[in-house]
């Protein structure tokens, strides 16, 4: 749900993150810029954390796919195999 808006918004919200990280330089206040700083840094990397799974599992995705289907030229039983994995993948996502 929270990965699905995320995904949808990236841009978006690196955009906030580093606006929020560097506007903390130009704020007077040190407790104020503190907070601003580590939300603007928070909100970086939550996002580059849900980008990166998100390749992660793309990759794994067609990593599988491949050597699945090496596999299923000789049997059958690897094609429903690799089908299986391939949406207990997605579904963890």
């Amino acid at each position: 749900m929270v990965a699905d808006f995320i995904l949808k918004y990236w841009k978006f919200l690196v955009a906030f993150g580093v606006i929020l990280a560097i506007g903390a330089l130009f704020i007077p206040n040190n407790i104020v810029s503190r907070i601003v700083e580590f939300t603007g840094f928070s909100i970086l990397a939550v996002s580059a954390y849900v980008l990166g799974y998100k390749m992660a599992t793309d990759e794994a995705e067609k990593y599988i796919k491949s050597e699945m289907e090496k596999l299923a030229k000789r049997d059958i039983r690897y094609k429903v195999a690799s089908d299986r994995m391939i949406k207990n993948l997605k579904r963890k996502f």
